[in-house]
């Protein structure tokens, strides 16, 4: 186990070590570590059941999570862990899962690990769980496809749409790029960003008071949900598509020119050439659409029957989890790494900075490019898994009631 990297940096040294302030940031997350535990202990979350289900997920986080690093896939899912125990057993509980998972994969000596860069971004795995708790609570894995719940959770689908819309908008017309000699360009870029949020939660406000505000035994919440879940089917297949096989996605990476295996899929394919996969424009945009085409429809003949439409809304919690989780992660990133992690994540950071984006901005677009998919992919996976476990399982820990549908 390789633990220099815990060595205090000496005058002039920058390798295998921690400079002080790093060292008084890691002492923060150990109090809050404390202070979490003492809270899920007041609030009775921290039954036995609890602490074993959290070793588990612990496990869980690290192992999908190192196998992701070394893949150098352009998504985490180590958060699997933390979201099933955020579900289960409160955001007390799933926030300390998180904060444990990065701080103990950081000592051992596996993909991702024996670093520090697992440990600096523990707070954010601590907001995942926090975040998970509480749209457990608000019922996103009991939901039924009657729930008058739906309008919140379609009016918040309409303001991410509404802020998608305006971003390509924008990005098409006077453009996202930065000059980082150029404060006024900076300022701009900032301001660009607050608008197109302030659009997405005005379109979020109008549609909850106005299409999507439904009342009890509506016929319509039924429908909604059954459409919304074909739209985000459509949706999450495009981006995935385009992730991975898109001109500047994850294959386009893999092109042989590194046998040694520093880069993605070194060592899995012995420096392989797989650069092929990625499909240049507008083929690959076109093959993209019909794939998402095909299983949207697919979504929504299965969304009609029984209880299906109800993963819609673990879809928009996973979705704006991923967005918090970015905004927080990214000044980390690119403060304490200047952006580049060592996972596969770092690939869209680099796309981002030859478009002109500073190191925080690229670090932010990365974050706001992979972090909802991955966090809707990690709740979708958390849904399968309550679906699995028997009633009786679940209501043995302290808000598992949470998961079971009424």
């Amino acid at each position: 186990m390789n633990l220099s990297w815990l060595q205090v940096c000496v005058e002039g040294q920058t390798a295998d070590c921690v400079a002080p302030i790093q060292v008084a940031y890691l002492v923060a997350l150990i109090i809050g570590v404390v202070l979490l535990a003492i809270i899920g202990r007041r609030s009775r979350d921290f039954t036995t059941a609890v602490l074993s289900l959290m070793a588990v997920a612990i496990a869980i986080n690290i192992a999908v999570g190192s196998i992701i690093y070394a893949l150098r896939l352009p998504i985490y899912l180590d958060s699997i862990g933390t979201v099933l125990v955020g579900a289960l057993a409160g955001p007390w509980a799933g926030a300390l899962t998180g904060i444990l998972s990065n701080l103990i994969w950081s000592i051992l000596p596996i993909p991702g690990g024996a670093s520090p860069t697992a440990a600096f971004f523990a707070p954010v795995a601590g907001v995942i769980g926090l975040m998970a708790g509480f749209w457990a609570s608000r019922g996103v894995f009991q939901f039924r496809s009657d729930d008058v719940r739906a309008g919140g959770f379609l009016s918040l689908a309409a303001g991410f749409a509404a802020a998608f819309i305006v971003l390509q908008i924008v990005q098409s017309t006077i453009g996202l790029a930065v000059d980082p000699a150029d404060p006024n360009s900076q300022n701009r870029f900032v301001v660009i960003g607050l608008l197109i949020v302030l659009a997405g939660v005005a379109v979020a406000w109008v549609t909850g008071r106005t299409v999507f505000d439904l009342k009890a035994d509506d016929p319509r919440i039924r429908t909604y949900l059954i459409g919304a879940t074909a739209i985000s089917a459509f949706v999450l297949i495009v981006a995935v598509f385009r992730l991975a096989f898109g001109p500047t996605g994850y294959f386009s990476s893999v092109n042989g020119k590194d046998p040694d295996g520093d880069g993605p899929l070194g060592p899995l394919f012995g420096g392989a050439d797989l650069s092929f996969l990625a499909i240049g424009d507008p083929a690959g945009l076109i093959v993209a659409i019909v794939l998402g085409l095909i299983v949207g429809f697919l979504a929504y003949s299965w969304a009609r029957r029984g209880e299906h439409a109800r993963l819609f809304p673990v879809w928009i919690g996973g979705a704006t989890t991923g967005l918090v989780a970015a905004m927080i992660s990214a000044p980390i990133a690119a403060g304490a790494f200047g952006g580049v992690t060592g996972g596969g994540t770092d690939l869209l950071v680099a796309l981002f900075r030859t478009l002109g984006l500073g190191v925080l901005q690229s670090a932010l677009a990365q974050g706001l490019t992979s972090d909802p998919l991955d966090k809707t992919i990690s709740f979708t996976v958390v849904f399968l898994i309550l679906g699995a476990l028997p009633v009786t399982v679940r209501t043995m820990y302290s808000r598992g009631e949470a998961t079971v549908v009424e």
